[in-house]
């Protein structure tokens, strides 16, 4: 990870020279131009011009002292928070505005996420926006990035319900234990995580590898009923063939007992 403030400062929309300047202000202020100059690298030719867009984003202000002008930087707390509420303004009337501009899609898209922190960064998102209600089905290990966002989303009052191998702490939240056996987790390979939110949008996640992994977003109402059809009903069935026992070879017909069938041998044959 790269924590050269210089390189932080581009990414938010500072000239390389700017964030030269604004950065050797808050190591010593107040200061001339002639003296920033010496002290930030930025040339002598260019420090006003640097200044005077430091002092009208209001990054830096001007004293006068003794006769001269001398420049000191707006503490970094403050104009750092002076940038994320305009971003946040800016970002919200965005959305509204190219909302209007957009038309309704003809078809329904599935995106596809490559990588572990852009499925968990989606994830968390999609949390943050949800209004109602969660389903989520996920591996234990995957629970604490997401625990935060969770105990959030209860706090608001969506409901939250969790479908994991082992029982987890999350409270006001509803937690559904379906323990698995090795063979079963072998058999859905890397699959890590179902997110459905609000009955509107659907992740499916797999870790391919420890390094490896991709994911599915897509509010296509099909498939985001499927997923959650199966997450409220699919993930109880090996508790009801417990509780029917050998009343289940009843029920299903023989022609779609090798669809049940790791769960008939776990709860019946054995």
């Amino acid at each position: 990870m790269n924590d050269d403030p210089i390189d932080k400062l581009v990414k938010i929309g500072f000239s390389e020279y700017e964030a030269k300047a604004y950065v050797a202000l808050l190591r010593e202020s107040p200061v001339t131009g002639y003296q920033l100059s010496k002290q930030s690298g930025v040339p002598r030719s260019m420090i006003y011009e640097v200044l005077g867009k430091l002092t009208a984003r209001g990054a830096a202000m001007t004293l006068r002292r003794g006769g001269s002008t001398q420049y000191a930087p707006v503490p970094a707390a403050e104009f750092l928070d002076q940038i994320h509420r305009e971003q946040e303004e800016l970002i919200f009337s965005l959305k509204d505005s190219l909302a209007a501009l957009t038309s309704a899609p003809d078809l329904e898209y599935v995106w596809n996420i490559e990588g572990h922190e852009n499925i968990m960064a989606k994830a968390e998102e999609m949390i943050r926006q949800a209004k109602v209600r969660i389903y989520v089905a996920l591996l234990p290990a995957t629970f604490p990035a997401l625990q935060p966002a969770l105990e959030k989303a209860i706090g608001r009052g969506a409901r939250v319900v969790i479908y994991t191998t082992s029982d987890l702490d999350i409270p006001g939240g509803q937690v559904v234990v379906a323990p698995t056996s090795e063979e079963a987790l072998s058999q859905v390979g890397g699959l890590g995580l179902i997110l459905v939110i609000d009955g509107e949008e659907v992740l499916i996640g797999e870790w391919l590898t420890a390094t490896q992994a991709r994911a599915s977003w897509t509010s296509s109402p099909l498939l985001v009923f499927i997923a959650e059809h199966h997450l409220r009903t699919d993930l109880y069935l090996p508790q009801i063939l417990a509780l029917l026992g050998d009343r289940a070879l009843d029920i299903i017909q023989e022609e779609d007992r090798e669809l049940f069938a790791r769960a008939l041998e776990s709860h019946i044959s054995g």
